[in-house]
């Protein structure tokens, strides 16, 4: 069949839609949990590799940064899941100029980053 028909019975059916969970609560309770929850020892194994933080002891008076878990199901070229992908990020965007920080810090990227 042609391609747009497949497109047009793939939108209607919501055939190949995948939803991700939007919330570390729903991560934990959908059946996908096993995968999900190995997404994020991933992720974490890889911060502690790559030194991405310090754990110091917070200031007094000081606001901590929240974070929040991202998840996506990382597709193959057919459009089949291969794996499950979590991102923990800060919210840096809930912090205040003069209040919570003085300057800002750019990283850099390793070269090993890059393929």
């Amino acid at each position: 069949p042609n391609d747009y028909i497949v497109y047009l019975l793939e939108s209607d059916f919501n055939i190949g839609h995948i939803v991700d969970p939007v919330t570390f609560k729903k991560a934990l309770t959908c059946p996908e949990s096993d995968k999900w929850l190995s997404a994020m020892e991933d992720e974490m194994n890889s911060m502690e590799k790559n030194r991405v933080w310090e754990l110091v002891e917070l200031p007094q008076n000081a606001k901590a940064i929240d974070n929040k878990w991202i998840f996506k199901s990382k597709l193959d070229s057919k459009g089949n899941v291969e794996r499950k992908k979590a991102r923990l990020v800060a919210k840096g965007f809930t912090q205040r100029e003069g209040i919570d920080y003085n300057e800002t810090f750019s990283p850099v990227s390793s070269k090993d980053s890059f393929r």
